[in-house]
């Protein structure tokens, strides 16, 4: 199966570069705008190094832990086509995490290459631990972090079991990822106040947590954020579970 999804993909290979060479320049004009302010003597509670060292990192993190199963799974509820799934075997979501899986190969592929380019002008102020141990929290944080959005793309997906269109539930959803995972924003460089709220929100353990794992020093800190985080994903997995099983009881096949 992935071996047919990474087939589908390659069709559409002029795409795939121009689609990650978006996702670096966000990371970049804000690492512009921030070295620009440091330079002109702004104070952010992070280090340069932080800073830059993040934002080289983010468009990969963002495409690794990211999902697009949320409205795929809601068509294929409305139009019946999930009929065909619920008669094999295998579980109902396979071919939505094969493609997932797939086509974050095909990105990657593309992407590390233009964030090499990127990194190459601020290569002084890189600071990437040595430990393999990091780099092994930091691929855990980052499995972790795609389990999570799955499961709340098939939370928002199954709502289709019961609403006929979900699109409106999917788009704030993925702002509220979008502004509370430091996608865009470092977490570290929000307001000291929104601290509370900003360490027990799940979509920080989406994006910054798994960037934290390789830039925390805290040993303590990084601990609790794995329990944190694995207890989002457990939440997301049951959420998805429990939406998932009811919503089938109610479905009622091509046409529904």
């Amino acid at each position: 199966m992935l071996r047919q999804e990474a087939r589908l993909i390659a069709q559409y290979r002029w795409w795939l570069p121009a689609m990650q060479a978006s996702v670096v320049t966000v990371p970049l004009i804000s690492l512009l705008v921030w070295r620009g302010a440091v330079a002109h003597g702004a104070e952010p509670p992070v280090t340069r190094d932080y800073l830059t060292t993040y934002l080289v990192l983010v468009s990969v993190v963002t495409t690794l832990t990211s999902s697009w199963t949320a409205k795929f799974l809601a068509e294929s509820i409305r139009s019946g086509r999930l009929d065909a799934w619920l008669v094999r075997p295998c579980s109902t979501h396979l071919a939505a995490a094969a493609n997932n899986v797939a086509e974050k190969v095909a990105k990657l592929a593309v992407l590390l290459p233009l964030v090499v380019v990127l990194a190459i002008p601020f290569h002084d102020d890189l600071d990437l631990p040595a430990h393999p141990g990091r780099w092994l929290l930091f691929a855990w944080a980052l499995a972790m972090g795609a389990a999570m959005t799955f499961s709340l793309d098939v939370v928002v997906g199954s709502l289709a079991f019961w609403w006929q269109d979900v699109t409106a539930v999917d788009r704030f959803r993925h702002l509220a990822t979008l502004f509370l995972s430091g996608a865009v924003v470092p977490l570290a460089v929000m307001p000291a106040d929104w601290g509370p709220f900003l360490r027990t929100q799940p979509f920080g353990y989406v994006v910054a947590f798994p960037i934290r794992t390789l830039l925390e020093p805290d040993a303590a800190d990084l601990r609790a954020g794995v329990a944190a985080q694995a207890a989002w994903v457990v939440l997301a997995l049951a959420a998805a579970r429990v939406v998932w099983v009811r919503g089938l009881r109610r479905y009622h096949g091509a046409g529904a």
